[in-house]
């Protein structure tokens, strides 16, 4: 049941992406098809709980194949196009493959196999995922609600503040559930498919901007980064949310340099479940829109970007309809009216740079990226190369800092969420750092000319085979 459960969320996100894009390649199709598809389950979980209806695997099984019957009636709607995307699929484009890009490949074969069997092997153990994301997993199997869950509810939870993890928007948590509920005895598989596809969806998204071999490279640097790669493993939201924020991001650039409506719809779609993981998404749904502002006034089009808006904030809007028309919302804790805090201000510099500076937790992410920016500098001022990405990046930061700024720390000290929720949040930044070294138009050019000078000494050693 598990299997077939698994593979129906891989068969509704394919459903889901089709609909939108022809315009996707076979490892981007084969990395977001999973995160949509349970990504979409776990809203149409909320829709039911709002409208009464308990959640089973039956209940949530059947109304899945409803939708996915419903999209199927769209791709038979558009079997032209769909024809001919399913033939280019046939047409096989052989690559430059060197040696360099096999050992590449290997490397990162051997570190995903390691975390799959990490993943799936050792059961949940951190304390947030004990007692919070995790439980609320087993709990909504259980008891089939979210909006009467006893952990919410009922007064003897009430001295553990378990009620604060309902603050959370419910991706992970839900996802959780749907597995247990089609008989996992641990919510790991869960974390170990959203890990696979992103390994698939990063590389299939960057190797549009970069050569096999740079993309396989930067590939590898970004899942390595140490505390991200420890965090992929646990039942947690930080990592499943650096993986819709990330990618969300990333399509968005791949519509902004390709000039393919289709893809900011995909961008829409991930920016939409990113901001569904964890309130703080809120950040580069921000970024992206800003951008598409600056777009649409230039254009004096407004539509699209109205659209887009709309569609990312739909989640974050639909669950606090949800808590709110529950009575499950709690003290906010966000101050809406702008102040100065210099003490407070230098806390938080102070210990963001000491986050940046560290080598145990984000490698040498930090290193890297700000070196290749800096060569790329000429390119950056005559050309705008990746100007976009870069400006994506800082946005996000920005209004992030700015969030965390602005919260009222009554339950946790400022130094605390820094050293650990704020830390993990940079786990969303990682890909998008490693995207830009690889779409860099310097490192893009050096990695040309090694692939070409590596392909083609390998045919000289062939042709002097064949002499000889």
């Amino acid at each position: 049941m598990l299997i077939i459960g698994l593979i129906l969320s891989a068969l509704l996100g394919l459903a889901i992406l089709l609909n939108i894009s022809q315009q996707l390649s076979r490892i981007e199709l084969l990395g977001l098809s999973f995160p949509t598809g349970i990504g979409t389950q776990t809203i149409l979980m909320v829709g039911l709980d709002f409208v009464g209806i308990r959640l089973t695997a039956m209940t949530v099984v059947s109304v899945s194949v409803l939708l996915l019957a419903g999209l199927c009636v769209g791709l038979y709607l558009r079997r032209k196009t769909l024809r001919e995307w399913m033939a280019s699929l046939f047409v096989i484009k052989s690559p430059k493959i060197t040696w360099l890009w096999v050992a590449l490949m290997l490397a990162l074969t051997v570190v995903c196999v390691m975390n799959l069997a990490k993943t799936l092997y050792f059961p949940t153990f951190d304390k947030d995922s004990i007692v919070g994301f995790n439980l609320t997993g087993i709990a909504v199997a259980h008891e089939g609600t979210i909006k009467g869950l006893s952990l919410y509810n009922d007064v003897n939870y009430a001295p553990h503040d378990l009620d604060l993890y309902k603050t959370y928007t419910p991706l992970s948590q839900l996802g959780y559930a749907y597995v247990y509920m089609l008989g996992a005895e641990t919510s790991k598989s869960f974390n170990a498919l959203i890990f696979l596809s992103f390994v698939f969806a990063f590389y299939g998204v960057t190797r549009r901007f970069a050569t096999h071999t740079l993309t396989a490279l930067t590939t590898f640097m970004m899942i390595i980064t140490p505390e991200m790669l420890a965090f992929s493993s646990m039942s947690g939201t930080n990592f499943t949310h650096a993986v819709y924020a990330s990618l969300g991001l990333l399509f968005f650039v791949a519509r902004y340099y390709e000039k393919k409506s289709s893809l900011l719809w995909i961008s829409a779609i991930l920016l939409m479940l990113n901001v569904w993981t964890r309130n703080e998404g809120l950040a580069f749904i921000g970024a992206a829109c800003c951008l598409l502002c600056r777009h649409s006034l230039r254009t004096k089009q407004y539509k699209t970007l109205f659209l887009f808006a709309f569609l990312c904030l739909s989640p974050f809007i639909f669950w606090n309809i949800f808590l709110k028309i529950n009575h499950m919302e709690i003290k906010q804790l966000i101050i809406f009216k702008p102040y100065w805090d210099a003490a407070k201000a230098g806390i938080l510099w102070s210990e963001m740079w000491t986050l940046f500076k560290s080598l145990m937790f984000y490698g040498v992410s930090f290193i890297v990226f700000p070196l290749v920016m800096l060569s790329n500098l000429p390119h950056i001022i005559r050309q705008k190369d990746h100007l976009v990405t870069l400006l994506l990046i800082l946005l996000a930061w920005i209004f992030y800092t700015v969030l965390v700024y602005q919260i009222d720390y009554v339950w946790d000290s400022l130094e605390n969420v820094m050293r650990y929720s704020y830390k993990r949040f940079l786990f969303s930044f990682m890909p998008l750092l490693w995207f830009y070294v690889a779409a860099g138009k310097n490192i893009r050019i050096a990695f040309e000319w090694i692939d070409d000078f590596v392909f083609l000494s390998r045919q000289r050693r062939g042709q002097n085979r064949n002499i000889s």
